[in-house]
């Protein structure tokens, strides 16, 4: 099953479409990958810090293509 994420951050809102999911006995109904729900969160707190304003819609496809969860991550965090 796919769906539609909405994130809303400082500015806006992120909408993340094709988005796989499971469904799953959580209280939301569904649940994502990990690894995709920190794309969208360091992809809306990208958007925020470069001050983007209003609705922005991209694919999760279209996303992962252009950027990767590295992208995201702090520079300041060192391997352990």
């Amino acid at each position: 099953m796919f769906i539609k994420s909405e994130r809303p951050y400082d500015g806006g809102v992120l909408v993340v479409t094709d988005v796989p999911a499971e469904v799953c006995g959580c209280e939301e109904g569904q649940q994502i990958l990990l690894g995709d729900g920190a794309m969208i969160a360091g992809y809306a707190k990208h958007l925020a810090n470069l001050n983007i304003v209003g609705k922005v819609e991209v694919s999760l496809k279209d996303l992962k293509g252009k950027f990767s969860i590295q992208d995201f991550v702090s520079k300041n965090v060192s391997p352990a």
